[in-house]
């Protein structure tokens, strides 16, 4: 595995710092941006923060990303060649996910709108090779149960939207996406660099947790600048796609369960969210303060600690699917840590950018 850890070093680094320098670059221009266009979001009420805030921070998320993937490629081309159909499948699908997001920003497209181009875009990925072929069978004498094509597109379509949307649930305060974006990255991440041939996923991932990271840097609490559903469905959509991208979803003898135990926070909300609304006879695709993060937040009193809460269960989450899927210790270990530092790090820089402000 050494090898294999060195072979993918530069490629990992490159597309990482492009990808976290241009978004933090590019984040207040998007700010300035919405700004003179009016593309703000009003606080208060069922909107936990204060003020009018610029709601199409994923422009810039986008930006950085499709950069990063671009210098990544260039670096170790050959580590492509697997998966680059694929790779191209995700990015374009990605792209569309980016654009009805932004549109929704601006104008609120009707619900069967957004819905149709969700799986249109989930539709890119089935065509393209991008499915869940199969799932570990533990009872039966054959290790996988492999599924028919039409099966798979149907439970690829309905994991890649229904992600999706779960992860947008989940975009509710400062922080809390991108954060969890990026510590249910590098988690992925750490799988995906043990597998030969898998550059692709690697190249996706350390792009995406880049990006991330970069916006976390201007979306921590409290933000300058909040996603939107440009930001959300992109995240949302790459995630879910590379947790079914070729063999990262086998690591020895569990398939799928690795990782979507480390990308399980969001489906856990929108799960109890759903069956609560269900429950009292409400639309559960109605919007309510009721998600997993407004519970929290009620009974804390913080919103900050909420945050730090959710991400810290998120990592205890990414180091169980790791394990999971046989991951060194070393190796978690490293990963843990590097995301504490990470994620950490660029929080504490907002933080003391607010502070150097109040005291102006």
């Amino acid at each position: 595995m050494r090898d294999q850890l060195i072979s993918y070093f530069p490629v990992v680094c490159a597309t990482f710092l492009v990808a976290l320098v241009l978004v933090t670059a590019l984040t207040p221009r998007v700010e300035a941006f919405a700004r003179r266009i009016g593309a703000l979001q009003q606080g208060g009420g069922r909107r936990v923060h204060e003020g009018a805030v610029p709601n199409i921070g994923g422009v810039a998320i986008f930006g950085g990303f499709m950069v990063a993937l671009l210098v990544g490629s260039l670096v170790r081309p050959e580590l492509l060649a697997a998966y680059r159909e694929e790779l191209l499948a995700i990015v374009l699908g990605g792209a569309l996910m980016t654009l009805v997001g932004f549109f929704d920003d601006l104008w609120e497209v009707p619900v069967g709108t957004r819905l149709l181009c969700q799986f249109v875009a989930a539709g890119i990925l089935v065509v393209n090779g991008v499915r869940v072929d199969f799932i570990t069978n533990y009872f039966g004498a054959s290790p996988y149960q492999f599924f028919g094509v039409p099966l798979a597109a149907v439970l690829t379509l309905l994991w890649v939207v229904g992600f999706t949307n779960a992860f947008n649930f989940i975009d509710g305060l400062d922080g809390l996406s991108s954060g969890l974006a990026a510590i249910s990255s590098l988690a992925l991440l750490a799988v995906a660099v043990q597998l030969p041939d898998r550059g692709a996923a690697v190249l996706l991932l350390a792009a995406l947790a880049g990006a991330a990271l970069g916006f976390l840097r201007h979306n921590y609490n409290p933000a300058k600048v909040i996603m939107g559903d440009s930001g959300a469905y992109l995240l949302g959509y790459v995630l879910a796609a590379v947790s079914v991208l070729g063999s990262l979803k086998v690591t020895a003898a569990v398939t799928v369960a690795a990782p979507i135990l480390i990308l399980a926070l969001p489906v856990l909300n929108i799960t109890q969210v759903t069956l609560r609304r269900l429950s009292r006879r409400a639309n559960p695709a109605a919007a309510a303060n009721d998600h997993l993060h407004d519970l929290i937040r009620v009974r804390s009193g913080s919103k900050p600690l909420t945050v730090l809460v959710l991400w810290g269960a998120a990592l205890v989450l990414g180091a169980c699917g790791m394990t999971l899927s046989q991951t060194p210790p070393e190796l978690i270990y490293l990963t843990v840590l590097a995301t504490v530092v990470l994620v950490g790090g660029v929080s504490f820089l907002r933080v003391r950018e607010l502070a150097r402000e109040t005291r102006l």
